[in-house]
């Protein structure tokens, strides 16, 4: 089996990634705080802050999915600095001196949230961010570019939207909204979990060939502040979901009730 290292496999989205790919892949999990169901994976606690410790992670790893940051828009650059820059770097540097295949970085939306919302973003588009956050997650994608072209690391960046379930609440719409793009829930931007799935496992399983790709990751939804149209023709993601979908139906079943 693959043997697959998980950064930050403690968060939210670690915890539902473990859950999906474990039985896939050989997983290797770390974070800073104790990971709550491990799934029967390796686990390897420690601070990718320090560089010891990210390259005892990397090792014997083909591929890192690199979730690890301080995820908060509002984090001022002293939050960011160990986490967000330090971090990103140590894994980068670590996977590379390892030979490791390929490091997945979890961008953000957030490094191109300066754009209109009326302006669907693609992948060709400058970094715009709002905050230090998208900077940091800006700067990711800036280092993720220099191992690939410099130093023949496979990277791939996936600028994550709002990650959730299917059945969370925030998936709403307004009946009077239904037929337009802004609805004021930022549904244009989501990304079930399910398909955050299916966007990872297309990156693991991307082919050697692809040595570098930033790809917007929200689900197929009605309308898309981010085109993922790069994501589906290289990556080969096929997202299942639809959250003005998933919202209409349930407005549907609340009107009936």
């Amino acid at each position: 089996m693959t043997r697959i290292l998980i950064t930050g496999a403690a968060g939210r989205i670690g915890t539902r990634l473990t859950r999906q790919l474990a039985n896939r892949y050989d997983l290797v999990l770390t974070d800073r705080i104790p990971i709550d169901d491990a799934c029967g994976c390796t686990v390897i606690p420690g601070d990718i802050a320090d560089i010891e410790c990210a390259r005892q992670m990397v090792q014997g790893v083909d591929t890192v999915v690199h979730l690890a940051a301080n995820p908060d828009e509002s984090a001022d650059w002293e939050r960011l600095l160990q986490p967000n820059i330090i971090g990103l770097y140590n894994i980068f540097a670590a996977a590379d001196a390892a030979k490791c295949r390929r490091v997945i970085f979890a961008s953000s939306i957030h490094a191109i949230m300066g754009y209109p919302a009326d302006i669907q973003v693609s992948t060709t588009m400058p970094v715009r961010p709002l905050d230090l956050y998208g900077a940091t997650k800006a700067w990711g994608e800036a280092v993720a570019r220099y191992y690939a072209d410099q130093r023949g690391l496979s990277a791939i960046c996936l600028r994550l939207g709002w990650v959730l379930d299917r059945d969370d609440p925030a998936i709403q719409i307004n009946l009077d909204t239904l037929s337009t793009r802004h609805d004021g829930d930022d549904l244009d931007m989501m990304l079930t979990y399910d398909d955050l799935v299916r966007l990872v496992e297309a990156s693991i399983e991307a082919p050697e060939s692809l040595r570098f790709g930033i790809f917007h990751g929200i689900s197929d939804n009605r309308w898309k502040r981010l085109d993922i149209s790069d994501a589906c023709a290289v990556l080969g993601y096929r997202p299942q979901d639809d959250v003005f979908a998933i919202a209409a139906s349930r407005l549907s079943q609340e009107v009936l009730v």
